[in-house]
């Protein structure tokens, strides 16, 4: 496994894109979330498919 300092760009399709945009304006919005990180992973993975490296792991 390769350890790079800098972030890799990854493109997503519009749709995927629209809709992950969508759910992390309505998040930063100030909607009641008890834990934004948490949130914010599962936003990331569920909608838009972005996962860390080490997740691959799993």
């Amino acid at each position: 496994m390769q350890n790079c300092t800098q972030p890799t760009d990854t493109y997503l399709n519009d749709e995927t894109y629209a809709a992950l945009r969508a759910e992390l304006v309505r998040l930063a919005s100030g909607s009641q979330v008890h834990d934004v990180d948490t949130e914010v992973v599962r936003v990331l993975g569920e909608v838009g498919g972005v996962w860390p490296q080490r997740a691959e792991a799993d």
